[in-house]
């Protein structure tokens, strides 16, 4: 049998045989476009999961990156080329930025970091050697293992406030010698520090300035004068000047500040690090968050009600200490999470909970002072906290946050 077709057909053949074959056309280019994806998220994936591993790797293994280097590339796995990571560390503050990236920088992290533990021993409370007893009165419980110098500890008095806390196990207690120094290179760092004081850079008030901490030169910042003054300063920037105050309602996150005298008003809250040569006084109810930090030379005072999340540091640099002035002073409603390091005389109370190093306890009162006495002191174990880089050590790190 035989088929005629009319000729206008085939132009309609035509158009439908195009039409399906775009159809399927367009069918496998969706299914390349889908595999494509996939394998992009896929890819975005792996790389994220390698970052994940070596930042694993170096919080282990920090000895990764040699003392003196600033950055290396790990290769995870000899087979897979797209494997390899650059890690960057930076010294920021008492604390470490770490930077992991794929090779060609399009994936990337980065995070602040501190160390695994205080120092190298397991000790909780650290009172050096100074040929002394140290009088433990009013409500004072020493958690931990504490160091104790050779004649150890009396459970004594003041006036008529006996010691009510809870006794140290013997088994808790080991000698001590000298107040442990800190790193040598930390401290050339801090003297860096205080180098850029002058920047000519100045930062106006109710301005607002971020940097991010990736792949970013640091911000150096002059304050305009010793008033106080509004700031909302966020990431890798450092706000020097002469004297500082900064207002309750400043907003301030993750920046340093270096200062010869350095004041923080009743109720602000942020997280910073401070540098000081000469004073800083911390007032009711700041909230410093983690991870923050002081560092000072001469004089701290931390008011009622006040949580600084990080550390307390002072550094002295007198070789006797003159007991008659107080270094450090900490209300009986204050709160220290972190390290507690005062070379100098030393008023502490109220909580601190992670480590204590401290050279001289003193209490003051009005009737006048009392050498190598602790009055109304916490001091708690905490191990959740990462802790400043201040003794040289090669021990572990730990992740305190992700930046963005």
């Amino acid at each position: 049998m035989k088929y005629q077709f009319k000729a206008n057909s085939l132009p309609l053949a035509i158009v439908v045989s195009t039409v399906m074959l775009l159809m399927v056309l367009g069918v496998l280019l969706l299914w390349e476009i889908d595999f494509l994806h996939f394998s992009k998220q896929n890819f975005v994936r792996q790389q994220q999961a390698d970052i994940k591993s070596t930042l694993a790797l170096y919080t282990n293994y920090p000895s990764i990156i040699e003392e003196y280097q600033d950055s290396v590339f790990v290769q995870l796995y000899d087979s897979i080329e797209s494997s390899q990571m650059l890690v960057e560390r930076q010294q920021w503050g008492l604390y470490e930025l770490v930077s992991v990236s794929s090779a060609n920088r399009k994936a990337h992290q980065t995070c602040i970091m501190g160390f695994d533990s205080a120092y190298s021993n397991d000790i909780n409370f650290y009172y050096p050697e100074n040929k002394s007893t140290l009088t433990l009165t009013g409500k004072t419980d020493l958690e931990g293992r504490v160091a104790m110098p050779t004649k150890g500890i009396i459970y004594g008095q003041i006036k008529s406030v006996f010691f009510r806390g809870k006794k140290i196990e013997n088994s808790k207690i080991t000698t001590s010698k000298e107040l442990p120094n800190p790193d040598s290179n930390i401290k050339k760092y801090i003297d860096n520090l205080f180098s850029f004081q002058d920047t000519e850079d100045f930062v106006i008030s109710d301005s607002s300035i971020h940097v991010d901490f990736y792949n970013n030169e640091i911000k150096y910042l002059s304050a305009t004068n010793s008033e106080t003054e509004f700031y909302s300063l966020n990431g890798k920037i450092v706000l020097a000047g002469d004297e500082i105050t900064i207002s309750s309602d400043s907003k301030l996150k993750d920046i340093i500040i270096v200062a010869n005298k350095i004041n923080i008003n009743k109720n602000f809250e942020g997280s910073l690090q401070i540098f000081s040569r000469d004073t800083v006084i911390i007032g009711e109810n700041v909230k410093m968050n983690y991870p923050s930090g002081i560092f000072c030379e001469k004089y701290i005072k931390i008011g009622d009600n006040a949580q600084i999340n990080g550390y307390v540091i002072i550094n002295n640099s007198v070789d006797k200490i003159d007991t008659r002035k107080a270094n450090y002073i900490q209300s009986r409603l204050a709160k220290v999470r972190g390290l507690l390091y005062i070379r100098g005389a030393a008023q502490i109370q109220g909580i601190v909970s992670g480590c204590a190093y401290v050279a001289r306890a003193v209490f003051y009162s009005p009737q006048g002072y009392y050498n190598d006495m602790i009055y109304d002191v916490t001091i708690l174990e905490n191990r959740e906290t990462a802790y400043p880089l201040w003794f040289k050590s090669s021990q572990k790190r730990k992740i305190i946050k992700w930046t963005k």
